[in-house]
């Protein structure tokens, strides 16, 4: 499942009709570089010969998460430019992704700097502070990917997790310093949306790193742009038979989605709370979560997650059949047949700097398959989708008002069609092949030359983040 969030505060937001065609993703303009660089049909060959090597620390394959999928469809737009894509990944995949991949194993300096020594340009997000010096030492320029906030997610995913407070301090120092060394010597940034952007402005000014203008009115070198997570070209494929109805639920249920995974910082037994009032009043109403964990074994624990999914109310709840739990996690492939067999899809989150600055990626899902959703008000996406009518927002940890929300969505089939549309209508603007051309564009000025001084991870840097790493080892 595609999975990730973000926010940032509310703004207006013109209605779909009123926008501009070429708008992107995150509701900002394609940027006028962006616009000449054709990502499919006769101006396809904007990146011939370049040679690319798109970084997926995550495993993608049959079943991945946000940064997996991610990294498979920028590679699979590039190579569509007529660029030379190789995408790295930690092991073969156990499917056909439709790109040149190379296998790198265990992430180390030296095969970083091999992987890297015949490209132009390595897209990867930020790495070990030794993998990175790795990565700097070779010939490529690299772009890093930002549009995981892991400043803000990152703690958050230690929330009680029964850690020692040094220990847990030390992860997060540990963390923090692979981000900044990301920012220090990164050649271009790539972020989810404006949100993200400005952020990632403040730190490469703090860094010191914005004082040399090419000119007045342009943008400071390194760039920072705006490539958000993107959706297929088409709807959602048909399933053939129900994955949900007559399966999971009896058949004549009103299926609210949960799909994606539920991490630290999401509020599903708010949700629950307030479905459990709603069937009340329509026992017809049922919860389905897609996935709980995650595909990769290596992902973080997320205990406060567990905990919350084990408690009694959740337990009772699973107990009455009103909760339903479909996997550990469908299969990316699959995950349409569920989302056309919903009415309406729901997340919950908290009130939190995660919340402001992630970009949650199920939501175009939501869009991908016309679905209405219940959510929690204060993200990007969260935020677009209740002011163009796609989506009901409501305040954090209000299970009242959850609980109205799914008897007004659900016992309204009009709205919910009327909704859906909307919905719909927005997934026209977040298509793989669109939300990828500014990535294009600063590729492009890379190859020209239109690119700051080199920068490397230092040795002091490196030698500082390893005993951080060691110290984390030895507890």
């Amino acid at each position: 499942m595609a999975m990730l969030g973000s926010a940032e505060g509310r703004r207006v937001h013109e209605s779909p009709r009123d926008r501009d065609p070429r708008v992107a993703a995150a509701g900002q303009p394609v940027p006028p570089a962006a616009a000449g660089i054709g990502m499919t049909g006769s101006a396809g060959q904007a990146l011939a010969g370049t040679k690319i090597v798109v970084i997926s620390s995550e495993q993608p394959g049959r079943r991945m998460a946000g940064p997996a999928i991610r990294a498979v469809n920028l590679a699979r737009e590039l190579l569509a430019v007529g660029a030379l894509v190789t995408l790295a990944v930690p092991q073969r995949p156990d499917t056909d992704l439709g790109v040149p991949v190379t296998a790198f194993g265990r992430p180390s300096a030296p095969g970083m700097r091999r992987l890297a020594a015949g490209a132009d340009v390595v897209f990867t997000q930020p790495q070990r502070v030794d993998v990175a010096r790795g990565l700097h030492s070779a010939a490529a320029r690299i772009i890093y990917d930002l549009y995981v906030p892991a400043y803000v997610e990152y703690p958050a995913s230690l929330m009680a997790e029964g850690l020692p407070r040094r220990t847990r301090a030390r992860l997060v120092e540990r963390n923090q310093r692979e981000y900044a060394t990301a920012i220090e010597c990164g050649d271009a940034f790539v972020v989810a949306s404006q949100g993200q952007k400005d952020f990632v402005l403040g730190a490469l000014g703090q860094a010191g790193r914005l004082r040399s203008p090419p000119s007045p009115h342009a943008e400071a070198h390194p760039r920072v742009v705006v490539v958000p997570f993107g959706l297929p070209a088409g709807p959602p494929p048909d399933p053939g038979s129900p994955p949900i109805r007559g399966r999971l639920v009896p058949p004549d249920s009103v299926v609210a989605l949960w799909a994606g995974g539920v991490w630290n910082w999401f509020d599903p037994v708010t949700v629950v709370r307030g479905l459990a009032a709603a069937r009340l009043r329509n026992p017809r109403l049922r919860l389905v979560f897609l996935g709980a964990g995650h595909p990769s074994s290596a992902f973080q624990g997320q205990s406060a997650a567990a905990d919350a999914l084990a408690s009694p109310e959740v337990a009772r709840a699973v107990d009455d059949g009103s909760v339903v739990f479909a996997a550990d996690w469908v299969p990316y492939e699959e995950r349409g047949g569920y989302l056309a067999d919903a009415d309406m899809a729901v997340c919950a989150h908290y009130d939190s700097p995660e919340t402001r600055m992630s970009f949650r990626t199920r939501f175009l899902d939501h869009m991908w398959a016309g679905l209405p959703t219940i959510t929690t008000e204060g993200g990007v996406l969260s935020d677009r989708m209740c002011a163009d009518g796609a989506a009901l927002c409501v305040p954090a940890r209000d299970a009242a008002a959850w609980s109205a929300a799914l008897l007004e969505l659900g016992g309204d089939v009009e709205l919910r069609h009327a909704m859906g549309r909307r919905s719909r209508q927005l997934a026209d603007h977040y298509r793989w092949s669109e939300v990828a051309r500014p990535l294009a564009a600063v590729i492009d000025d890379i190859r020209r030359g239109e690119v700051g001084p080199r920068r490397r991870p230092g040795v002091a840097t490196t030698a500082a983040y390893l005993a951080v790493a060691i110290e984390n080892r030895l507890r």
